[in-house]
């Protein structure tokens, strides 16, 4: 699951949002690095990750406006006797 998360590269936002958005594959995989050290970790774990390594460089604003058209939830399976099957539906709404 570490591997599924996507490092956001905001520009010079990821200074202002202390690095969060910029080190996060880095911060899942080994969530005891602290965060000064998040950069240099990042830089360490690239060569290692090679295709694994994800960054999505799409601006902020396209990407809110993406999420919010786009947006998926989970819910449960009403018709299931425990409840423990989840389905994602998109989020019906018009922008």
């Amino acid at each position: 699951g570490a591997l599924s998360t996507i490092d956001l590269d905001f520009g010079w936002l990821n200074r202002v949002l202390h690095h969060v958005t910029n080190t996060h594959i880095c911060h899942h995989l080994i969530s005891t690095i602290p965060h000064y050290h998040a950069l240099e970790a990042t830089e360490a774990i690239k060569p290692i990750l090679g295709d694994y390594y994800q960054i999505d460089s799409t601006p902020i604003h396209k990407m809110l406006y993406r999420a919010a058209k786009e947006c998926i939830y989970a819910e449960p399976d009403q018709d299931s006797k425990d409840h423990g099957v989840y389905w994602y539906r998109p989020y019906k709404h018009k922008i």
